[in-house]
């Protein structure tokens, strides 16, 4: 009989095999495959699929062991639910990154703490953008905006935008597709990502959008509206680009920024799933991404709600608020 902390080791352990596996699973499109299929045979998955028949029987085995897929013993279905649930792979894919930034990680915790985002493997970028984009999907424009007064109807009559930290460009583009009177201007310092939003923008069909290469506290406006999606954070600077965004911002003008959910007190949070999350990525990703830049502030993803209200009131913003709490996501706001 093994004690509770051997207990959670192993299913950690096992938890990070699985992990693997569902990347695996994604990029081999064995998930895809499966998805609305019913019942199937390993034989008939591996035909379809054109791959090993019997790396893909082991494969659904460990899946079907791990709780991901449903087996009778001779047939493994995919539940609607958890294909579903699957939207959420891009995080997977975020885990492999860690394992392979493992030596630079080493390296940035014995040196200064730097890891830059641009030394990351491109699992990292792609599985960022998967990960978020299900959220942005899914609560930006029905839930985060809406619980900000006065957002939404700003950007109905046409507002100038700026979304700082931009990334692959997502949400950028999802404001502009929704709000056809508002112009929205995307900024990262990442010129890959740059070039990636600008794509992707193209491929949407969508003209009331652009995006610039720029460092966060290097923005300057006019704009009514600045946008910080999950972004924050990985700045090595946000005092200064919340000071940058204060000085661009429009009399009146509004501030929003989202981030990853956290509590004040990490205590308060032991063992809750979505903080673990997030205090990985910190650790492996965010603040040595942080670190590596000029300010190295590091203020990491997780930290609560007051560290953050304070760095807006700081920089000057108004009346400064968690607008909304999802238990996913922070939704701060602030007016000039």
């Amino acid at each position: 009989m093994t004690d509770t902390f051997t207990e959670q080791l192993l299913t950690d352990f096992a938890g990070t095999g699985t992990t693997a596996l569902t990347v695996l699973g994604d990029r081999l499109g064995l998930y895809r495959a499966l998805t609305g299929a019913g019942p199937t045979t390993a034989a008939k998955l591996a035909a379809t699929t054109g791959l090993n028949p019997r790396l893909v029987t082991e494969w659904l085995t460990a899946q079907a062991v791990s709780g991901q897929l449903v087996s009778d013993g001779e047939t493994f279905e995919l539940p609607a639910e958890h294909a579903a649930g699957l939207s959420l792979v891009g995080g997977a894919e975020i885990v492999a990154g860690y394992f392979l930034t493992l030596d630079k990680l080493e390296r940035a915790f014995r040196g200064d703490g730097g890891l830059p985002y641009a030394d990351m493997p491109a699992c990292v970028h792609h599985g960022i953008e998967r990960f978020f984009r299900t959220a942005y999907e899914g609560f930006l424009v029905q839930a985060w905006f809406p619980a900000v007064p006065g957002l939404v109807a700003r950007l109905e009559s046409g507002a100038r935008v700026a979304d700082v930290g931009c990334g692959h460009g997502f949400a950028t583009t999802l404001i502009g597709q929704t709000w056809p009177a508002t112009t929205v201007t995307g900024f990262d310092n990442h010129e890959p990502s740059i070039a990636i939003a600008r794509a992707g923008a193209l491929e949407a069909g969508v003209d009331n959008v652009e995006f610039r290469r720029a460092d966060a506290s290097a923005v300057t406006g006019p704009f009514d509206v600045v946008f910080f999606f999950d972004s924050l954070h990985d700045l090595g600077d946000p005092p200064a680009a919340l000071l940058a965004a204060y000085h661009a911002l429009t009399e009146g003008g509004l501030l929003v920024a989202v981030e990853p959910w956290s509590a004040d007190d990490f205590t308060t949070v032991i063992g809750n799933p979505v903080a673990r999350a997030n205090y990985n990525a910190s650790t492996a990703l965010c603040t040595p991404g942080s670190l590596s830049q000029p300010g190295a502030y590091g203020l990491g993803t997780q930290g609560g709600p007051a560290k953050r209200l304070q760095l807006l009131a700081d920089a000057g913003f108004a009346d400064p608020v968690v607008a909304a709490d999802t238990g996913l996501n922070l939704v701060l706001a602030a007016r000039k």
